[in-house]
């Protein structure tokens, strides 16, 4: 199984965009969620 390379700078924005909308930083809703499921799944 192969592993995408994660985009840090979409990310980036989408957290920046989630933030400023009032989301969560963390939690499995959070703006870091997806980079933290990255690094556990790699």
């Amino acid at each position: 199984m192969a592993q995408e390379e994660f985009d840090f700078e979409s990310f980036k924005k989408e957290a920046i965009a989630g933030l400023y909308s009032g989301k969560k930083m963390t939690g499995t809703d959070g703006v870091l969620a997806p980079m933290v499921k990255h690094f556990l799944e790699s």
